[in-house]
């Protein structure tokens, strides 16, 4: 699993310095027509895994960043 985690975050790096290089206006009229019909093809079912695995993490980090809520715990606070 490292192999293809470091790898994971390679592919992140190397797309973050293209968007960091280049507009999306700026790619649609640069790029060759083969990189942009493999994009059109391949994005669908990259950006859907991409977004159910953000998508787990976002909720692993809601509930744990979520404070511990036990209403037998009294309340404290300041009163002023």
């Amino acid at each position: 699993m490292d192999d293809l985690a470091e790898r994971f975050t390679n592919a992140i790096a190397e797309l973050h310095a293209v968007t960091d290089a280049i507009t999306p206006e700026q790619a649609a009229e640069d790029f060759d027509e083969v990189t942009l019909q493999g994009f059109w093809r391949d994005w669908t079912s990259l950006g859907g895994w991409a977004g159910a695995l953000w998508r787990l993490l976002n909720q692993e980090l809601e509930d744990a960043a979520a404070p511990a809520h036990d209403p037998d715990a009294p309340e404290t606070g300041g009163s002023g």
